[in-house]
């Protein structure tokens, strides 16, 4: 009998560490459980940062996308605006010695 008293003895141990270990792991899992919603919480707080940024940035986006447009246009002008200013200085070149040769015949038709 004595052996027999032995094997409950360790088996009541062993239902003794087998009670503790899952009370350690309940309070472990309630641990775990508050973590976790804590990082969950954080996580919902970083989300909805990302949301207020990436709004912020197609907003931005646009903006960016009309000063594209308008520095577009500008170019454009200019660069119309500086063809017809070599336009004009050609012309005037051109003019020049024909101004010249008219007030020439000028001076000779009046000094007749």
């Amino acid at each position: 009998m004595a052996g027999s008293e032995i094997a409950i003895e360790i088996l009541q141990e062993i239902r003794e560490t087998t009670r503790a270990t899952g009370a350690r792991l309940d309070s472990m899992e309630g641990s775990f459980n508050r973590r976790l919603e804590i990082t969950n919480e954080r996580l919902e707080v970083v989300t909805d940062r990302l949301a207020v940024v990436t709004d912020r940035l197609d907003v931005l986006s646009d903006r960016l996308d009309l000063v594209e447009t308008a520095l577009l246009d500008v170019a454009q002008e200019a660069r119309s605006t500086s063809r017809y200013g070599r336009l004009l200085a050609k012309q005037q070149a051109n003019l020049e010695p024909r101004l010249s040769a008219l007030e020439s015949r000028v001076e000779k038709l009046e000094s007749k």
